[in-house]
């Protein structure tokens, strides 16, 4: 019995082969795209072209990761302050309005039911903190990237606006934009690398125009914006920081 036994244990002993290797499934880490911008002077003459080189995803991870990014901004940007107020906490109504028998009329225990007018509210909303979506500081970065990526056909960058504005006239935001080739109604992201409050003063007053520091970029904003002009320090930031 004992020699079946170890037969029958050597025989199937050759069959315990290491199963085959399966292919493993693409990485969806970040990969990196690059397209060629046109780069101007303030007066809007060429200056020749500039590379952008951002990191995307491998694979069809783009829109996942930016979506991502774009609801955890929406949840942050909200006050959560709406409130409303329940029946119980309604000043009055403590009473009851008339008896429970004998008027014909539906049984009704307070005037602060949500059924009466200047009653409560049913299921209101109530202070809420809706920036609880958190997101890897890395994976942010991506999200940004990609989305300045995309928007790539359109972006314009400009040797520099640093003291070019002496006074804070909206025209001569208009003119700028004009004389760059940008349609100053369209809606506009201007990425700019310091603060300038003549600048920001003059750009104010456009109603589809969005100054945003190079480190204040945003995927709402990418997705937002038909055209974004970004002047060359804050594009070679850009570089530097979404790039490879």
């Amino acid at each position: 019995m004992r020699r079946v036994a170890v037969a029958l244990l050597c025989s199937t002993a050759t069959a315990l082969v290491a199963p085959p290797t399966t292919a493993r499934r693409p990485s969806a880490l970040a990969a990196s795209a690059t397209a060629e911008v046109p780069v101007k002077t303030f007066d809007g003459a060429d200056s020749g072209k500039a590379t952008l080189n951002l990191k995307v995803t491998k694979g069809e991870k783009d829109m996942y990761v930016v979506h991502r990014k774009y609801v955890l901004e929406r949840r942050n940007a909200r006050a959560g302050t709406a409130s409303t107020k329940t029946r119980s906490e309604v000043r009055g109504g403590g009473r009851k309005p008339f008896k429970q028998k004998g008027t014909g009329r539906a049984r009704q225990g307070s005037i602060r039911s949500p059924l009466k007018v200047g009653g409560g509210v049913s299921f209101g909303p109530k202070p809420k903190d809706w920036a609880n979506k958190k997101m890897n500081r890395k994976e942010a970065e991506l999200a940004i990237g990609i989305a300045i990526q995309n928007k790539a056909s359109r972006v314009t960058v400009v040797d520099s606006i640093a003291g070019k504005f002496t006074e804070p006239k909206t025209k001569n935001v208009v003119s700028m934009l004009s004389g760059l080739g940008l349609d100053a109604d369209a809606k506009t992201v201007l990425v700019y690398d310091q603060e300038d409050a003549t600048f920001e003063k003059s750009a104010s007053n456009l109603p589809n125009c969005e100054l945003r520091l190079q480190d204040e970029i945003t995927v709402s904003d990418m997705l937002w914006a038909d055209q974004v002009l970004m002047t060359q320090p804050a594009f070679d930031w850009v570089n530097e920081r979404y790039g490879e």
